[in-house]
């Protein structure tokens, strides 16, 4: 457990947790539910310029799991989305909760009770019984999305492995010089040695 928790580890986790987030929260997913009905409730919400408290209306889609648990969705525009459709959206829906049409609801976010959050509707289209979604849009931004960190991540590891390679070279080029420097300055001081040596032989032949 220790070797897991440990502090590179965590580095490594935290940024890789908040993309899984974000990831589940903005990518749109798709629900087979059955259209119930529509409701459009009147909201405080704070302007975020000026403080202030302003009223206005918001749609929500009321269906039903196939299980028939409750599910209520947002139906609000969104730029980033393209979408900019909600009341038509929202007629839409109530068409097909006349005769509780099973329909596909494409979708982002989460659904937070304690803070009062709903997905957002993006799109809505009848289906059939049986109906099984293929996430072909997810499934293209997560490969390209993770060609992009393989990517990134073989990069980094060839420009550390290159650094380390430099930085290694560097090191034993440095020891030879050093070496080298080293048995110069035996050679000088084995030469110095015997000059002297020569020195006292010839100063003694002089004494004789």
């Amino acid at each position: 457990m220790k070797n897991v928790l440990t502090f590179r580890n965590i580095i490594v986790a935290i940024p890789l947790l908040t993309i899984i987030l974000v990831l589940d929260y903005a990518l749109p997913q798709v629900d087979v539910v059955r259209a119930v009905g529509v409701e459009i409730k009147r909201m405080d919400t704070e302007d975020s310029k000026t403080g202030q408290q302003r009223t206005r209306d918001v749609y929500f889609l009321q269906t039903e799991t196939q299980d028939g648990k409750p599910r209520v969705y947002r139906n609000e525009d969104n730029f980033l989305y393209l979408k900019f459709n909600s009341a038509d959206l929202q007629a839409k829906v109530q068409s097909f909760a006349t005769d509780k049409q099973l329909i596909a609801v494409r979708r982002y976010g989460w659904r937070i009770a304690a803070f009062s959050m709903f997905p957002n509707a993006v799109k809505v289209w009848a289906v059939e019984p049986g109906y099984t979604h293929i996430p072909v849009f997810n499934t293209i931004v997560i490969v390209g999305l993770l060609g992009l960190a393989a990517f990134v991540f073989l990069r980094v590891r060839r420009r550390l492995k290159a650094r380390a390679q430099e930085r290694q070279e560097k090191e034993e080029r440095e020891a030879r010089e050093a070496e080298q420097a080293a048995e110069r300055a035996r050679q000088e001081a084995r030469h110095k040695d015997a000059d002297i040596e020569s020195f006292l032989k010839s100063d003694d032949r002089k004494t004789d």
